[in-house]
């Protein structure tokens, strides 16, 4: 568990797991490196896993400014975290808000991505998002800045797709779910929705990813719609399916997970 500099003076969180290629991991928008622990043991037996929070999240700052909170910025926390570890090229991937930044990265510096992971995220195809969604994630911003993060847990689990599918999966992921909001701080989770409303649009540039990639989703995930348009605009693009699963896929049915990445690592070889 340790803390860098980014170089435009922001401090991000990351822990490194067990040995071997890299393997770089976020969570989804709101989440922490915790999120993975069902996954940690599997994948750093084999690998070296390391999981980061971006900015905004978690133990990682928080910027106050929301034009310091963007996926350009994103991008560059991962950059940075990949030059501070002294990588030079890895596979990187991510849950949901994790996979769209992690995508973006491909696209922004394709010599030093060995292969892309993206787990349950709409945010990685890039598409418009629903005038649903669009209301929904602004009506956090207000929820959050108002009422704080308990507020903020009770509105997801109410109005949220994608925590309310994790709760009729698993009934006892009621604590999980305040405990990784409590995690954050307003302006943090904010800044990262208001990041997330204006996202760019890369859906027509997903076919420059030339890197293979492993997509897997949830058969009751909200995204699994565009990660179907993502596998059809990316060549070298594999798709697992994991049922019965939600949102968090890499919870819902880690075993699977597990078993899907470990062997499309595998199958991409050693570095």
């Amino acid at each position: 568990m340790a803390h860098f500099t980014t170089s435009d003076g922001v401090r991000i969180y990351y822990e490194s797991h067990g040995t071997g290629d890299p393997l770089f991991l976020a969570y989804g928008i709101g989440g922490n490196a915790g999120m993975w622990q069902p996954n940690v043991h599997a994948l750093a037996d084999r690998h070296r896993l390391v999981l980061w929070e971006p900015r905004g999240h978690a133990r990682s700052e928080s910027p106050a400014d929301p034009t310091r909170v963007t996926f350009g910025h994103w991008v560059l926390d991962l950059r940075d975290l990949l030059e501070h570890l002294g990588v030079t090229h890895a596979v990187v991937g991510g849950l949901s808000l994790g996979g769209g930044i992690a995508t973006r990265f491909a696209l922004a510096h394709p010599e030093r991505v060995r292969a892309l992971v993206v787990v349950d995220s709409s945010s990685a195809v890039g598409l418009p998002l629903s005038v649903e969604n669009v209301v929904m994630r602004a009506r956090s911003i207000e929820v959050t800045l108002k009422g704080g993060m308990d507020a903020m847990a009770e509105f997801a689990i109410a109005s949220n797709p994608n925590v309310a599918g994790r709760l009729k999966l698993d009934p006892g992921a009621r604590q999980e779910i305040f405990d990784y909001y409590r995690m954050l701080t307003p302006i943090g989770y904010a800044n990262a929705l208001r990041a997330l409303l204006q996202m760019d649009y890369i859906t027509e540039r997903l076919p420059e990813i030339s890197a293979p990639t492993l997509l897997v989703c949830g058969d009751e995930d909200p995204s699994l719609a565009p990660m179907r348009v993502m596998e059809k605009k990316i060549k070298q693009a594999r798709f697992v399916l994991l049922s019965p699963a939600g949102h968090f896929a890499n919870r819902d049915q880690p075993e699977a997970f597990n078993r899907a990445v470990l062997e499309f690592l595998d199958e991409i070889g050693p570095a």
